[in-house]
């Protein structure tokens, strides 16, 4: 318990200190948490409203919760081998923490926690206000609550304890020096793997359905169940809760959990010490004090000035470790169950495909979010202990900030532009949405990646143990409120002359109202751009240790 009460005194302490970061975290928390709860209960009174519905609203509302809790789940285990060997093995506190007079599995179930937390946190979180929305539209009791959300912490539990023995036999089983290899590997396989089952389930097939297929397809939902996975077994506690009783799925739930807890801490109390030991590189590189030259490479960075030596450190660092260069086959995964899954709608009429077009337009933004938390934001706060050496040396704060903002940028606006392109050949939008869909996959690349290393630079966690823990912080919400904030204001200007050119057909962006919106568009990426790197690089001109 001293280990726990430590890491507790250190939360509490930095409570203390920024106190107002945390309360603007907590009200755009609230703000979420509202909207959230304003959706699943319209969505509950429309279910129990809808007439085709009649008696088997309850069983489509569990099922949909089923369906939820399945989906975040899967979105934990995408990322938790990942999180469980950076958390276990390479966080920077280790040397410390198993120096000290404690039992090495004392220091791993802190650990697990952490990983936890890390794996878990936000879809915990985004499940907390469904959760309370059904029992608010259903007049659940009191003790409703508490249940419902310990069968939803004990779901996540699962992945996040797979994860951990995973990463504790990989560290058994690997060749000295190539653990972090095989684990990312591991995270691979395991990543392509999920996005392969859920594309065989081809959700596009609905938009083919009559409305008397699509009535029998509710009523077989109604009746589908797939017990044998957890969650079936939360969504079986969650219903329970609503009606007062212990269902047998939160008995399962519970002892499943329990289980691998149990596992987990019988392997931590051998393997993990010497695990750890294991996860050190433990190769012996020959030294060639030979002089060398700078790649050919590098020269293409001599124009940036200082801030093109950091991008060339930069990016040698991404290349030799796996678990940054690993995030970029898991953007390659994420575009294209993307593209594969626009590419599987089929819809008729260009006024619908525009309608679909537009729609994706805000989906990129949110994908590319989604992208950036991972990999703009914690750009400044992984240089860790070597910030100083940055600092030392003859580079200001702004350079730095624009050396990061334009090592992300390439990834980022490859990634937002191409997905742009490809939308508008699949989809078949007009002409006008044609040209707006690359324009809004680039624009939202820029502003999105500023805002990433922007907030990243005014809110840095240099202490952080692992780069995991970095997004989570009032930082990361407040970049993720911005970017989502970003994604709709540029819908909302693109989706006028998409709407323009259907009611007239050829209209140009040349015409003076395409040309205005343009110029909107072009004035919001640029304050969305400017104002976080210039905030980002005062803040951390006057960052001091402990501030």
């Amino acid at each position: 318990m001293t280990i726990f009460a430590m890491r507790w005194r250190g939360v509490v302490n930095s409570l203390r200190r920024h106190p107002w970061r945390y309360l603007v975290g907590a009200l755009f928390l609230g703000l979420l948490y509202w909207g959230m709860l304003a959706l699943t209960r319209r969505g509950v009174r429309f279910l129990d409203s809808y007439p085709l519905l009649g008696t088997i609203a309850d069983a489509i509302l569990q099922r949909s919760l089923e369906a939820l809790f399945l989906i975040l789940m899967v979105g934990v285990a995408f990322s938790v081998i990942t999180t469980a060997i950076t958390t276990l093995y390479s966080a920077e506190d280790l040397p410390f923490l198993l120096s000290l007079p404690a039992p090495p599995v004392q220091i791993f179930y802190l650990k697990m926690v952490e990983t936890y937390l890390s794996a878990a946190l936000l879809p915990a979180l985004f499940t907390l206000p469904v959760i309370v929305g059904v029992g608010l539209e259903r007049s659940a009791a009191l003790t409703y609550y508490p249940l419902a959300i310990t069968a939803v912490l004990a779901l996540y539990a699962i992945p996040a304890a797979l994860g951990a023995v995973m990463a504790l036999l990989l560290m058994r089983i690997s060749p000295a020096g190539r653990v972090k290899e095989l684990a990312t590997a591991a995270s691979v396989v395991l990543a392509a793997g999920l996005i392969f089952a859920l594309r065989l389930i081809r959700p596009e097939q609905l938009t083919a359905l009559t409305p008397q297929e699509f009535e029998q397809l509710l009523s077989a939902f109604a009746r589908f169940e797939i017990g044998w996975l957890p969650s079936a077994w939360a969504s079986q506690a969650v219903w329970g809760a609503l009606h007062g009783q212990a269902s047998p799925g939160a008995l399962v739930l519970a002892g499943v959990s329990l289980v691998l807890l149990w596992l987990v801490a019988q392997l931590a109390a051998f393997a993990y010490r010497e695990g750890w030991l294991r996860a050190l590189d433990s190769s012996r590189p020959r030294l060639d004090p030979t002089p060398r030259q700078a790649a050919w490479w590098e020269r293409l960075f001599v124009p940036f000035g200082r801030s093109g030596s950091v991008m060339t450190k930069d990016l040698r660092l991404l290349w030799r470790d796996p678990t940054q260069w690993s995030q970029l086959l898991v953007l390659l995964a994420l575009a294209g169950v993307y593209l594969v899954s626009v590419g599987g709608i089929t819809v008729e009429g260009q006024r619908f495909r525009d309608v679909l077009g537009t729609i994706n337009l805000m989906f990129l933004g949110f994908l590319l979010a989604g992208v950036g938390i991972r990999l703009a934001y914690p750009l400044v706060s992984i240089e860790g202990e070597g910030f100083w050496l940055l600092r030392t040396g003859p580079l200001n704060s702004w350079q730095i900030v624009w050396a990061k903002f334009l090592h992300a940028l390439p990834i980022m606006a490859v990634l937002g532009t191409g997905l742009g392109l490809a939308v508008a050949h699949l989809v078949d939008v007009s002409p006008t949405l044609a040209f707006a869909a690359p324009l809004a996959g680039l624009s939202a690349a820029i502003a999105i990646t500023a805002l990433g290393v922007g907030l990243g630079a005014a809110f840095p966690r240099f202490d952080a143990t692992s780069p995991a823990e970095i997004p989570l912080s009032p930082g990361g919400l407040l970049y993720m409120t911005l970017s989502l904030a970003y994604a709709g204001l540029m819908t909302l200007i693109l989706a006028w002359p998409a709407w323009q050119a259907l009611r007239t057909p050829g209209l140009p962006w040349g015409q003076s109202e395409g040309q205005l919106l343009l110029l909107a568009l072009a004035g919001l990426t640029l304050v969305t751009t400017a104002a976080p790197l210039a905030y980002g690089s005062r803040r951390l001109s006057r960052y001091e240790p402990g501030s």
